[in-house]
């Protein structure tokens, strides 16, 4: 028998359809989607083998120069994303002075921007689940950066409250619809790895802001923090920029949308760009056709993007149980964030405003340690995402306590580690979650999860500044015991996604 294009294989070999659904072919579809496969065949006749699914295909062009590209993009968005977190935190001592906010303006401002995340982070599921992830992305990255000089031209605290929630907005938009891209056009076998190492992009893009800062402001609670925006825009710039020439828009959404010549389109570009040896045959595009048809027919009336799906098809505990895990990581994670400045500046006050800032340097680096890290542990057996979830968020609620009840001068190194574990974690959620949700409502159940993550961060100031003006330090008491309750709840996720195929 003639061996044939590797596509071929699953035609001339039959499916063994076992209780193990196991497959004779190169690539095995897992049983979610062969499950869907079959419920649609006994409404359609079509056979098995006349279907190739989407991540088999992007299996065999593989990972290249069309997704470094897209890559790219994203993580110079990143990094613009961690730079404007960065400025944030170190402008609040420093407009405290300069403008003698009270602490409640400072909660505030912190809030405006959790609750414009939130509501951006709403529109962004609504959009790119219905015209898209490429559109959705250009506009709002655009006008973050824009609104970001915006900040420049700001004389006094209200007015700088109002573009500090614009900008929230944006970044709740264009973040999902980033996540989204990127886990659509990563081959299954690479995608928890390769994403969790653009993830460390957001603590690089702190560390760039932690580097402007050096050369910008003369301390923590000084200095020319106008500069120090500017600086940080460029990142931004250059990925929108980037993206007006080689941003494409998902293919696998174009295909599910019914836009199987753009699909098809960019899946040779695709195969061109990466040199990849497949022939994109139409006997090749007749079978993605039929995945397509397949997946649409079980989808109809269940999967339309709206927030009410995420609650669909016995999802109810399972979208629960996300959102809680996202709200506890962004609560615990931006008060270790918005808190170290303080702390630092009350603890070490004999140190000079660069040892401060080489201080938050390292624990900078240690969300970069924590995202090589987790990008290792993520595809490993008996890690995977959900028991890492479990097994992590437990060791940061260690370290969390001990950043309290240990002596002042060792506070910066049980909160770096905090950080560590934290970031890990983030990585295991966003892996999670983009993998747990059909393609149509992907962006919004990201969206979602990643806005209700937000609320935690409106509340957060509120809380965690008055603890702390009590109690020096007594927030991380309040992490640890969060920290150990999501440990606990995450073990009632009620499946692992290692290996699961996107649907």
């Amino acid at each position: 028998m003639d061996n044939g294009p590797w596509y071929s294989k699953q035609e001339s070999s039959p499916l063994k359809l076992s209780r193990n659904a196991s497959i004779t072919s190169p690539r095995r579809m897992d049983n979610s989607e062969l499950k869907l496969i079959r419920e649609y065949n006994s409404q359609v006749s079509i056979p098995e083998h006349q279907i190739l699914s989407f991540d088999h295909l992007l299996d065999e062009i593989n990972f290249g120069k069309f997704q470094y590209w897209i890559y790219g993009i994203m993580a110079l968005m990143s990094i613009s994303e961690g730079a404007q977190i960065t400025i944030f935190t170190l402008m609040v001592p420093i407009l405290k002075n300069e403008w003698h906010i009270s602490d409640s303006l400072n909660s505030l401002q912190a809030s405006f921007v959790f609750v414009g995340y939130l509501v951006g982070s709403m529109l962004s599921g609504q959009l790119a689940d219905r015209v898209g992830r490429k559109k959705p992305f250009l506009i709002s990255s655009f006008f973050t950066c824009l609104l970001s000089l915006g900040t420049i031209a700001c004389q006094e605290i209200y007015s700088l409250l109002t573009v500090r929630a614009l900008l929230g907005i944006l970044v709740g938009l264009f973040a999902p619809c980033g996540v989204t891209m990127i886990s659509e056009i990563t081959p299954g076998h690479l995608r928890g790895r390769y994403m969790g190492l653009i993830t460390l992009t957001f603590a690089i893009g702190q560390l760039f802001g932690l580097f402007v800062a050096e050369y910008t402001l003369i301390s923590l609670d000084e200095g020319n923090w106008r500069l120090l925006t500017f600086w940080c825009c460029l990142p931004g710039f250059l990925a929108w920029f980037i993206s007006l020439f080689w941003l494409r828009e998902s293919p696998r959404f174009a295909l599910l949308s019914g836009q199987k010549d753009l699909a098809y389109n960019i899946i040779e570009e695709m195969i061109k760009s990466n040199k990849s040896s497949i022939q994109f045959t139409d006997d090749m595009k007749i079978k993605l056709s039929n995945w397509t048809h397949a997946m649409n027919r079980i989808a109809k009336n269940q999967n339309n993007a709206s927030i009410m799906s995420l609650f669909e098809n016995n999802r109810f505990f399972l979208t629960i149980l996300i959102w809680f895990n996202w709200f506890i990581l962004s609560f615990v994670y931006y008060g270790i964030v918005l808190l170290l400045p303080d702390i630092l500046s009350h603890i070490e006050q004999t140190q000079t405003g660069r040892d401060k800032i080489i201080q938050l340097v390292i624990s900078c680096i240690s969300d970069i340690l924590g995202a090589v890290a987790a990008a290792f542990f993520i595809e490993l057996k008996g890690f995977g995402r959900k028991n890492s979830l479990i097994i992590f968020f437990t060791i940061q609620a260690l370290t969390a306590l001990m950043a309290f009840y240990d002596i002042e001068h060792h506070f910066i190194y049980w909160a770096t580690a905090s950080k560590f574990f934290l970031s890990m974690t983030f990585i295991f959620s966003f892996q999670y979650t983009a993998e747990v949700y059909p393609t149509k409502i992907r962006t919004t159940g990201i969206g979602m999860a990643n806005g209700i993550g937000r609320l935690g961060g409106v509340i957060m100031p509120w809380i965690c500044m008055y603890m702390n003006s009590q109690q020096l330090r007594s927030p991380f008491v309040l992490f640890s015991v969060l920290s150990i309750i999501t440990s606990f709840s995450n073990c009632f996720l009620p499946f692992e996604t290692l290996g699961k195929e996107l649907e």
